[in-house]
Order: C-alpha cells, then structure tokens, then sequence
C-alpha cells in the first residue's frame, strides 16, 4: 500500500473552537465524555485527531464511524495502515502484525462493514493543516516529519511517507529541531505522559490506552 503525500487543509474556524486530540485507541466514550467537560459543540466546534483511531480499546468501529461526522476530522495513523494493508491489499504479513496489536476487534464485525470503513480510512489525508485562533498555521501528522521544509511535504517518497505514521527516531533522540514553514507540527503516536514540545513539534500521546486522559489541545 503506497500512502499519498497529500495535505487536507481546513479554513480557520471563526465560529467555533478546534480541539487537537491524540490517538483515539477504541476510546470513543472517553472521548467524548471529555469532550462533554469542556462543553464542545458539534455545530460549531471541530475536533482533529492525530490518527490511530482503532485497535486497543472497545471501540474501534465506533472510531471508524466518527469520520463520518462533519465536525471530526483525522491524518491516518499507522494502525489504519495496517488495517487496509492487512484486509483490503490482502498482505499477510501486515495482517499478523495488526492483530498483534489490538486488530483482532474485527472478528467480532461483519464483512459487511468493511468496504464502507476501507473508503473512509483511504480518504484520510497523511496531514491535515489549520490555522488557529491564534493565526498561526498547524500542521497535523500522526508520528513526524521527516523534511526541513514544510512546503517540501510533496516531495517525500514512499519511504519517508511511511516514516511519517511509524518514526520515533527524533522523539526518542528528543531532537530539539524545528520545521520551517509553518509554526507548529502536532504528533501522536510516541507516548509522553504530558504534552511534550521539542523544537516546533508538539507530542499529545499520553496512551489513553493505558488508562490516561487525553489532551485537548485547544488552538
């Protein structure tokens, strides 16, 4: 499966607030019980995820259905790589791995399903950017970024695509670089008990999965 270097961009949101949460997991109850304490607003709030959404948690198919919600947006992670990999390429080798890390939730689905759910997690974008309340652009990528430019986002290859939902080179070397052309990079995938920033590149991982909170983060 060949990930698209393809960024979505989403106006600036004048009516309401946007949310940056991190990997879902299954987690949709807890989620949105969060959500419900800091009063969001489906008719004017928005809420963007850093991908992941299944695997780990009870709710995995639950997380597939919230991209059909207007106000929920997600970049893919690598779990819904391995998803895609696994049952739509038929790569036998993918399909081991994913259900060694918290894919065998779709035994209890129906075939049924899954067409709807394969062409929801194709649309999801590799990065989502967004400008906040603050003016500042965001740019939104499940595990890095591998340029020095945000504007060379086109010209990653296949490899480096793929870097961009696996890598955890420069959160583990805690690697203090910045990406120029756009102001902050916001990631998931590497876990960090609280928010982590590094250089111009903000983590919001905490492992919902194991039993922690999310964070919202709110620009």
């Amino acid at each position: 499966m060949i990930l698209r270097a393809e960024i979505m961009y989403l106006a600036q949101n004048t009516t309401g607030r946007d949310f940056i949460v991190g990997d879902i997991h299954g987690y949709v109850s807890k989620l949105m019980q969060q959500l419900e304490q800091v009063n969001f607003d489906p008719q004017t709030d928005r809420v963007i995820c850093t991908g992941d959404l299944i695997d780990r948690g009870p709710e995995s198919a639950q997380a597939l259905n919230l991209l059909d919600e207007e106000w929920f947006y997600s970049v893919i992670g690598n779990h819904e790589y391995m998803m895609l990999s696994a049952l739509k390429q038929q790569n036998s080798r993918d399909k081991m791995t994913w259900l060694k890390q918290g894919g065998e939730w779709i035994a209890s689905t129906s075939p049924e399903q899954w067409p709807h759910w394969f062409s929801l997690m194709e649309a999801m974008p590799l990065a989502i950017e967004v400008k906040g309340k603050d003016d500042l652009r965001y740019g939104i990528i499940h595990a890095d970024y591998p340029h020095a430019q945000w504007s060379e986002f086109e010209y990653l290859t296949p490899e480096l695509r793929l870097k961009c939902i696996w890598s955890r080179r420069n959160f583990e070397y805690r690697s203090p670089h910045v990406v120029n052309g756009v102001d902050y990079l916001v990631h998931g995938h590497n876990v960090s008990e609280e928010q982590l920033q590094l250089g111009n590149r903000i983590y919001i991982e905490p492992g919902v999965y194991q039993g922690k909170d999310f964070i919202l983060l709110e620009i």
